[in-house]
């Protein structure tokens, strides 16, 4: 057998014909032209990706991408389908190993994986793009120089008051605009409201002004018991959130902006200096798009604040944009995004190989049929819920009790002398439910653990950190499954599929 295959080198098919005369099982599969032409479409993506006029510093373009590549690996899903419709050791009878299914499902997933993985590229890319242009230490070093020099810049306009809370230190924690008993006014304070009534101050107990005082820049005590607290006003003009999770030097705050600047204004011969080292600065954070576009809401009016004044006059909100931008695709894959973008592959990738390993496994009105099944359970259970009001425990017991009666179900192929289509069924569902069945009895013990301690019902245990543990279940899931793979399932679907139909 000679097949011309566009682009396949000889070797590759070589290993094809020596595949189909000793190991038709893996053959059969056609993993390895997945293989080999994935991963050629993943490198002729990623290049088309690296070419895409795109500027990092804009806005993300990965939905419209992967929009369109999912496109593509539906077709590329439905191609190898085809393949996978000529030809089936285990239907024909064949020799089969006795470890074939969990070798046919590894191939299956690490194919359908490689399919799926298509739609990954463009993110990956994007990030990698990021990461080229602007470094991680460099996105903080030069947001804290921008805000420094504006400051330095605007010292004369930002010499306003700072707004200040009145707080009363006391037992029971209420708001009031009653003035304290035994008020005393602290001439040494600037400031101070005439009349209190005017201004609102707050009643706070010991833990709660703890609270408070930790966050407060400074404070003023007027009495034992009355307090003003004050918060610095927001010099950090470009605050970009996550811009320092992976970086040494951290963002600087308002009030350590203030100590640096608004303590020690620069000379006046140092403006010009300055004001050049800022317009750099905005400039490589600027788009041209940005420079060019000048619209209404960007002029300065005489009813602006200073703060709106310098957003305005310097176009703060398109550099914080371009940065957030930057700093979105930069730091996509690390964090705490990496297990989400991890638990969407594998989930996706886990349930079409289960849905294609079945399908290779079982008749095809019974596949079918157990789609049907499945999407008539959905709907039975999501009434049962909206009736009986289950939450949380009782919808995991509920899908533990599918779990164990599909598993009874298919416990019936050894009793049978015929292939009964239910008895299919049940293996199916069994099949897919087996690798989240794991997860599913940590879903019941996590809610209980919950139920209990919000209604303080013994043992008081407050409930674990779930995105910490959830690993767990996870991986223990995939492990069983392949455990049952090499010692049940395979070897009952064979029982079942030999029996004569019914």
């Amino acid at each position: 057998m000679n097949i011309n295959r566009p682009l396949m080198p000889g070797f590759l098919k070589k290993a094809d014909q020596k595949l189909l005369l000793n190991k038709p099982g893996i053959w059969s599969t056609r993993a390895h032209l997945v293989l080999y032409y994935g991963a050629l479409f993943i490198l002729f993506l990623a290049a088309l990706c690296f070419l895409e006029p795109n500027d990092v510093r804009n806005y993300s373009t990965t939905e419209y991408w992967i929009g369109f590549v999912s496109i593509i690996s539906a077709i590329g899903l439905v191609v190898w389908l085809i393949y996978l419709l000529r030809f089936n050791v285990f239907k024909k009878y064949g020799n089969i190993h006795p470890l074939n299914a969990l070798r046919a499902f590894l191939l299956y997933f690490v194919s359908t994986g490689i399919i799926v993985l298509f739609s990954y590229v463009h993110p990956f890319v994007e990030s990698v793009r990021a990461n080229m242009a602007f470094g991680n230490e460099e996105i903080v070093q030069d947001i804290n120089a921008i805000n420094l020099k504006i400051c330095q810049l605007e010292f004369n306009l930002l010499q306003g008051p700072w707004k200040y809370d009145t707080v009363a230190r006391v037992k029971s924690q209420t708001p009031s605009t009653d003035p304290p008993s035994g008020y005393e006014v602290d001439t040494a304070v600037e400031d101070l409201p005439s009349v209190w009534t005017a201004v609102p101050y707050y009643h706070l107990d010991s833990t709660a002004f703890s609270n408070r005082l930790a966050g407060t820049d400074s404070l003023v005590k007027i009495n034992d018991t009355v307090y003003l607290m004050y918060n610095t006003p927001a010099y950090n003009f470009v605050d970009n959130y996550g811009a320092d999770d992976f970086t040494k030097e951290q963002l600087l705050s308002s009030f350590e902006i203030y100590n640096k600047v608004l303590r020690h204004p620069p000379a006046p011969a140092e403006r010009a200096a300055i004001s050049k080292e800022l317009s750099v600065l905005i400039n490589k954070y600027h788009r041209p798009e940005n420079l060019r576009n000048h619209s209404r809401s960007e002029e300065i009016n005489d009813n602006d604040t200073p703060f709106e004044i310098i957003q305005k006059k310097y176009k703060i909100s398109e550099v914080d944009q371009n940065i957030g931008n930057v700093v979105e695709k930069k730091y996509r894959w690390k964090g705490r995004h990496l297990p989400d973008f991890i638990r969407l592959f594998y989930y996706v990738t886990l349930g079409i190989t289960l849905l294609i390993f079945i399908f290779r496994h079982s008749a095809v009105r019974t596949f079918f049929l157990s789609l049907l099944t499945g999407v008539l359970l959905s709907i039975f259970t999501a009434l049962m819920i909206a009736f009986f009001r289950f939450e949380g425990t009782g919808f995991f017991m509920l899908m533990i009790l599918y779990a164990a009666l599909f598993f009874l179900g298919s416990l019936l192929t050894w009793a049978n002398k015929k292939r009964k289509a239910i008895t299919g069924i049940l293996i199916n569902l069994f099949v897919f439910i087996a690798p989240v069945f794991p997860l599913l009895i940590f879903g019941w013990y996590y809610s209980r653990m919950r139920q209990q301690y919000y209604l303080q019902e013994p043992p008081f245990v407050e409930p674990f950190d779930l995105d910490q543990y959830l690993i767990y279940p996870e991986i223990g899931g995939g492990l069983l499954f392949l455990i049952l793979l090499a010692t049940y399932i395979g070897k009952v679907y064979r029982r079942w599929y030999s029996l004569p139909e019914d």
